[in-house]
């Protein structure tokens, strides 16, 4: 970083990005540097935090929206009004599209700013239009930083994921033992019903028996969000009806009690009549559901927050089992995959790559294996032609 305005830092789990992001904060910090590290969600946020000892934001909260006429954001800090930094880091590059990523570049002074993008190119790219990581790396025109060798030992999750980074097929675990790298263990099953069984009692009692809380330690994530019995609708009606006892309130499909999660960056009115900021991925929690108001009251970490959200018209959705693209950025203890045949439109290796990723201590798929080998088989579909490239080589 101290001869380029701008770098990309890369690498798989356990490859050093960690240690490499610390290193350039060090070397920020003796140089007396005004620094900002930035992710594009509230708990990738915190977990960088707690990875490099140095507080983080979201994209969102650093640029400073505010609603614009229209509706939608408009963020503060410009080309007119840059930050006031002299390093930003951002992680999770892959999740940022162009829209952000443009917001990101106005709100820098290019004549003072060095900017470090850290991620992982095997993971899927942003919901949103771009690929932003894929085309700066493919441009060959940023200076680049790519950390290939595993040495943080996290077992055969790790092992996997870098297996499948590279298209080759893995071994799952014989058995789980996590203190001895046992820690990713498939359990083949074909009929769906069957694995959102096998599923509901891995959440339920399985995981409960080995210590961990099963609403907030464990995280299913599913390919669908309709449709099938191993669609994150279905699972979730299964998950809440056994996590959450507290009845469901007429008219709605939540409970008092409820894990769940936002799916638009908005400003949400706060108990005290003013707004906070929640963006797409922010996980909470429903504190009450008082109808005669028609509102949901809940709370946000990372950072807290309690907001009163309307009853029609919010953006929340239930929690227990999310999307992948949803959890992209964040991490849980245990997360359970349902795997099947039936979902190979939208198993792919990079989806597959990501959804094992994001189990810290533990990792279960449950389904057919030979959806597995499908998904390591089939590369991204969709090349997105953002024209990107083309402008950096220029």
């Amino acid at each position: 970083m101290a001869s380029h305005k701008i770098a990309v830092l890369t690498g798989g789990p356990g490859t050093g990005k960690t240690e490499a992001s610390k290193a350039v904060l060090s070397w920020a910090k003796e140089n007396h540097m005004k620094i900002a590290v930035a992710a594009p969600t509230g708990k990738a946020a915190k977990r960088i935090s707690e990875a490099i000892n140095y507080e983080a934001s979201t994209i969102h909260r650093l640029l400073e929206p505010r609603m614009g006429n229209n509706g939608n954001f408009v963020f503060q800090r410009d080309e007119k009004n840059p930050l006031d930094i002299d390093l930003l880091i951002l992680d999770e590059v892959s999740m940022i599209d162009n829209r952000l990523m443009a917001s990101i570049l106005r709100a820098l002074d290019t004549n003072k700013t060095k900017l470090l993008l850290i991620g992982d190119a095997g993971q899927l790219p942003s919901v949103g239009p771009g690929s932003i990581l894929r085309d700066l790396l493919a441009s060959k025109k940023i200076p680049h930083v790519e950390l290939d060798e595993i040495f943080r030992n996290s077992g055969d999750i790790v092992k996997a994921c870098h297996r499948i980074k590279d298209g080759k097929y893995y071994k799952p675990s014989p058995t789980l033992d996590p203190d001895n790298g046992l820690n990713l263990r498939h359990i083949e099953c074909r009929d769906m019903s069957r694995i959102q069984e096998i599923i509901r009692q891995i959440v339920t009692k399985r995981m409960v028996e080995r210590g961990y809380d099963p609403m907030w330690d464990v995280q299913v994530l599913s390919p669908t969000n309709t449709r099938t019995d191993l669609s994150c609708e279905a699972l979730n009606k299964v998950l809440q009806a056994e996590l959450n006892s507290s009845p469901v309130v007429d008219g709605t499909i939540f409970r008092v009690n409820d894990k769940v999660i936002q799916i638009k960056n908005e400003k949400i009115k706060t108990p005290s009549g003013g707004e906070e900021l929640v963006v797409n991925g922010d996980m909470g929690t429903i504190l009450d559901i008082p109808l005669k108001k028609k509102q949901i009251i809940l709370k946000f970490d990372n950072p807290e927050r309690t907001v009163v959200a309307p009853l029609r018209g919010h953006n929340l959705l239930l929690g227990y089992c999310i999307t992948c693209h949803r959890f992209q950025g964040s991490e849980a203890p245990v997360v359970i995959v349902p795997v099947h045949s039936g979902f190979n439109f939208f198993i792919t290796r990079p989806w597959l790559y990501t959804a094992l990723s994001r189990g810290q201590s533990i990792v279960i798929t449950v389904g057919e294996f030979s959806a597995i080998k499908k998904a390591i088989d089939t590369e991204m579909p969709l090349h997105r032609k953002t024209m990107l490239m083309e402008k950096l080589l220029q």
